[in-house]
């Protein structure tokens, strides 16, 4: 049987497996099965329908982390709409300029946003209490879903939203290809247990949650704010076998003592994506937290691009893996052409999964998708004789001084093994004499000082890698996927945030 809707499983689930939960709500212990799924999607496919929701229409959710958010995604994939995330914690501008640039139908928020380029604008629970229960059962009978894989589902916006509004459109079948390639590759199953502990309108968090529910798996809600101890509660309760966290998450953990981080041994699974550990970390994760370590190199518009287990960490700890299920990748020069094993270029690849040329008004990225369906996401990288892949850094922020070319990535590394280095941000600044000059930021302990953090570069790193200068500040700015946004960074010391000497 083919399956051209994320959510046609759920019917099948909620027919062969009523009784089995689908999702839990880890604060309030409230738990609906799959039974209970399916009948909520009809419902709210009605609801929308009454309110005017056809296929294709855009609908904004600015919800924080429920039950009747998934179920909202999973109704909107059934009746053919478009889902356009929104982070409910946004400004008025930010919602503004989503609102500008994709004009949704209608958005369905937590607190009132009003924005005057959202002319249809409803609150969550109001929403859910207007469903004329009396109509319902005829709605049931005339509703027929056109299910259709190219259909389009999700207006996947990149995280933290600055400037115009930006990300692709994907389609069922994009997103279905995923959920394959996880199952595969990842090992996602229906008897497992998921716990979610990153936003659902962000890109990991999302995917994770929705692909465990096409396999039939349950899913665990641990809504934000993000507080390591409640997350190892939530662990000693609900017993996960698996879990999605962002690097800056898994090093909140560490900092744990060892009698909370005795409940990790519950975890079979835990995937990192969203930036690379350093190889340091992922030894200290693999130690203290989690055997089953996964290191997950995905993308907004293309989804998981490679992955490395815990057991290959050994032999290439400092890759982020080989490419997964149907994915292939290729390194190549500014000209489009393939480099040989051992060289630094661009990364691009491609498979069913990556968005394709239906674009949204908006989205900007069509450069970056070439003529033979290859993706660019921006990253530098290698890839060895036996096919794993390393990252270099971000192509905008590779430095060049006086003509030679510096990987931030590559700096960041070295002071991170650091004790007492907390984190750490490379970057260049304009320069009268070298064009550009290596700066690094960091946070770190009161007993770290400058000459130790140099004699740590020069030890490692050429000499016109070191850094010219240390600067030391009391937080890096973060995007709401925990990477370290390079451009506030630089503002704050170029704004004289920080101090020049640690």
């Amino acid at each position: 049987m083919t399956i051209s809707n994320i959510s046609e499983p759920i019917i099948s689930h909620s027919v062969s497996r009523t009784n089995h939960p689908a999702l839990i709500d880890a604060r309030s212990g409230r738990c609906i099965t799959y039974g209970d799924l399916e009948e909520k999607i009809i419902k709210t496919v009605f609801l929308l329908d009454k309110f005017g929701i056809k296929r294709k229409s855009i609908v904004g959710l600015a919800l924080s982390d429920s039950i009747e958010h998934v179920v909202l995604q999973l109704a909107l994939a059934r009746l053919g709409a478009i889902h356009l995330p929104i982070d409910w914690r946004w400004s008025n501008k930010e919602v503004e300029l989503v609102g500008r640039e994709f004009k949704p139908n209608i958005i369905i928020t937590e607190t009132k946003k009003d924005n005057k380029y959202i002319d249809n604008e409803h609150n969550v629970t109001k929403f859910f209490e207007q469903i004329p229960l009396s109509e319902l059962d005829k709605f049931k009978l005339s509703f027929k879903p056109n299910f259709n894989p190219s259909h389009p589902f999700l207006i996947s916006l990149s995280s933290g939203t600055t400037g115009t509004p930006d990300g692709p459109t994907l389609n069922h079948s994009h997103m279905i290809s995923r959920f394959i390639a996880q199952a595969i590759t990842l090992k996602f199953s229906w008897h497992q247990r998921f716990l979610a502990a990153t936003p659902l309108y962000f890109g990991g968090g999302r995917t994770f949650v929705l692909s465990l529910l096409f396999m039939g798996g349950t899913v665990i809600i641990d809504p934000p704010p993000w507080k390591p101890k409640n997350f190892i509660t939530t662990l000693e309760k609900y017993s996960p076998d698996l879990t999605f966290l962002v690097p800056t998450q898994i090093r909140d953990l560490l900092n744990l003592d060892k009698k909370s981080l005795d409940k990790f041994f519950v975890l079979s699974t835990l995937i990192s994506s969203g930036s690379a550990l350093h190889k340091h970390e992922r030894q200290k994760i693999v130690q203290k937290l989690c055997s089953g370590l996964i290191e997950y190199y995905a993308s907004t518009e293309g989804g998981g691009i490679t992955a490395l287990f815990a057991d290959e960490m050994g032999k290439a700890p400092d890759s982020v893996g080989k490419p997964i299920f149907r994915v292939e990748v290729d390194i190549v020069d500014e000209n489009k052409n393939s480099l040989p094993t051992g060289q630094t270029g661009l990364i691009r690849y491609r498979g069913p999964a990556v968005a394709g040329d239906n674009r949204i008004k908006g989205q900007k990225r069509d450069v970056l998708l070439d003529s033979g369906e290859w993706f660019y996401p921006g990253d530098l990288g290698e890839i060895d004789d036996e096919g794993f892949l390393y990252l270099r850094g971000r192509a905008k922020d590779m430095i060049i001084r006086g003509g030679v070319n510096i990987y931030p990535q590559e700096i960041e590394r070295v002071i991170s093994q650091i004790r007492g280095i907390k984190e750490v941000c490379v970057f260049g600044l304009p320069d009268n004499h070298f064009g550009e000059i290596v700066v690094a930021a960091i946070i770190c302990d009161n007993e770290i000082n400058e000459e130790l953090v140099r004699a740590q570069c020069v030890e490692f790193l050429a000499p016109y890698k070191v850094p010219s200068q240390f600067i030391s500040l009391d937080h890096l700015p973060k995007n709401s996927g925990g990477k370290i946004q390079k451009e506030k960074v630089k503002n704050l010391v170029i704004d004289g945030k920080g101090n020049e000497t640690i």
